[in-house]
């Protein structure tokens, strides 16, 4: 039985912009940040004698303030998950507007929206084996849409070098981005192949997948469209915030995208937008099929509805009236996005 004073891994960076001290052991260290977290490693024969053992593991908890709402991380009186960082703030992305160019329009629709969090749930959960190859090296093969991350994390974990790594990525029953984490097992499972100079082997069961792959989505999205009596889009207001989860990871840097997407398919010349995502105490969050954009259009296109229904406009029309024309591309966003086609009155027209 292995614990993370067992285990000789540092700590591992989530995503290259994050602060260091959200830092992740691969199992916990003293604290447990989210329902799911690895807190030990049982190394046994077969699946049957592990299973038995983790019966007999005991753990004395005391508990702590508990965060899931990323609305509430942010309040001055929250308590924070990693003190040596002092917030729960773990990136901001801003794109400002002109308040004199927000101005014009005849009404504001506005919305509080939640796109929920949701688990990737793919076909096939986690597995590895990690099989030392006699020359001081590692032969991997596990489930991951990055094997060249998966390498690179290994090597980092083992202190040698990448090229002793081989990672295999076979056919993986599914990963629409939640597999493109490399997960703490992986580097516990590496770690013990590698220092035991034997063949080890993890495959998680669906309870724990559920609760410690990677999660999608999870924003809470107030926005302001201003629009005039015809249904012309003028300008659009959006504030995010995105939950990262317990530890960090791509989830973190996702509202970019949903700032990158902002306008959609729209003239909307005047985006003002603002978004930032949070530690709480939930299983991360990363990348999972869009990654960010879909947040993006989900929100767009409900506010425009609600636009169509206050108006009293057709809601395929009011969409007509502010689509880009193909002759204005190649076109940049509000938020940056170079955009290099696009005929939408043509693909709502087939649909």
């Amino acid at each position: 039985v292995y614990g993370s004073e067992d285990i000789s891994i540092l700590p591992q960076q989530g995503f290259p912009l994050i602060s260091e001290s959200f830092n992740r052991s691969p199992l916990a260290n003293g604290v447990v940040r989210y329902v799911g977290e690895p807190i030990a490693a049982i190394l046994a024969k077969g699946l049957t004698q592990a299973a038995d053992a983790t019966d007999l593991v005991s753990v004395d908890y005391e508990p702590l303030e508990v965060l899931v709402d990323p609305s509430a991380a942010l309040d001055p009186g929250a308590p924070v998950l990693f003190p040596d960082e002092g917030s729960n703030r773990v990136l901001k992305f801003q794109t400002e507007a002109n308040p004199e160019d927000m101005k014009g329009h005849d009404r504001i629709i506005r919305c509080r929206l939640i796109n929920n969090r949701m688990a990737g749930v793919p076909i096939e959960a986690s597995a590895i084996i990690a099989e030392p190859d006699g020359n001081s090296g590692l032969n991997i093969w596990c489930t991951t849409q990055s094997p060249h991350g998966v390498q690179a994390a290994v090597a980092s974990a083992l202190n040698i070098d990448s090229q002793l790594v081989r990672v295999r990525a076979p056919a993986v029953g599914g990963g629409f981005g939640a597999k493109a984490v490399v997960y703490p097992e992986f580097l516990v499972v590496a770690w013990l192949a590698f220092k035991m100079k034997k063949s080890v082997k993890w495959t998680e069961t669906r309870s724990e997948n559920l609760v410690n792959m990677a999660h999608g989505r999870d924003q809470i999205q107030d926005y302001e469209l201003g629009v005039t009596n015809s249904g012309k889009f003028l300008w659009l207001r959006a504030q995010v915030t995105a939950n990262a989860g317990a530890y960090p990871v791509l989830g973190a840097f996702l509202p970019a995208l949903t700032m990158s997407m902002a306008s959609g398919p729209y003239r909307i010349p005047v985006v003002d937008f603002s978004a930032c995502s949070v530690a709480t105490n939930t299983t991360p969050t990363s990348a999972f099929r869009g990654a960010g954009r879909p947040e993006a259009t989900a929100a767009l296109e409900r506010v425009i509805d609600l636009a169509a229904v206050e108006l009293e406009i057709d809601p395929a029309e009011i969409r007509r009236r502010n689509f880009l024309q193909p002759d204005e591309f190649p076109y940049r966003t509000p938020t940056g996005a170079l955009m290099d086609t696009g005929e939408y009155e043509k693909s709502l027209d087939l649909a």
